[in-house]
């Protein structure tokens, strides 16, 4: 029985650990999120893993005039709702509702149009104690509703 009290001990902490880093998986996807999708690439860049910078380099240089005015008439609303393990404890799959950010513009289309709301999946991966968001790409909303 003295062994088993030290043997629960360590299972409750360990599970209270991995609650708080999945939190922090969520968080950190919300927050690079926010900053994501209100063209805050410096920001952004802050929750990124290193080689993501290359993606946040390649937005800003399409972000337009339009795209910053629509963004400062309403901002981009973040909100991470869900995620999913993927193979280990050192990524998820976050999932992030996003309500008023810009929709790029299309080839050979003239205006900016800022989308009502859209889902994206964001790959966040565990970096030393750090949860980061590894860009593959730029986002691409895998529903578009009330566009």
């Amino acid at each position: 029985m003295k062994h088993l009290l030290p043997f629960l001990t360590a299972l409750t902490l360990t599970a209270c650990g991995v609650v708080n880093d999945d939190e922090g998986a969520l968080s950190t996807a919300e927050s690079w999120g926010t900053a994501y999708f209100n063209c805050n690439y410096h920001g952004a860049a802050d929750y990124c893993t290193p080689e993501s910078e290359r993606w946040l380099r390649f937005a800003a240089s399409n972000t337009t005039e339009d795209d910053l005015q629509l963004l400062r008439d309403r901002h981009a609303e973040v909100a991470a709702s869900d995620y999913f393990t993927i193979a280990n404890d050192t990524l998820r799959v976050v999932t992030l509702h996003v309500d008023h950010y810009v929709k790029p513009a299309l080839l050979g289309q003239q205006t900016t149009e800022q989308a009502d709301d859209g889902q994206f999946q964001v790959s966040v991966v565990k970096r030393g104690r750090r949860w980061l968001v590894r860009m593959e790409g730029l986002p691409r909303s895998e529903r578009q509703s009330r566009d």
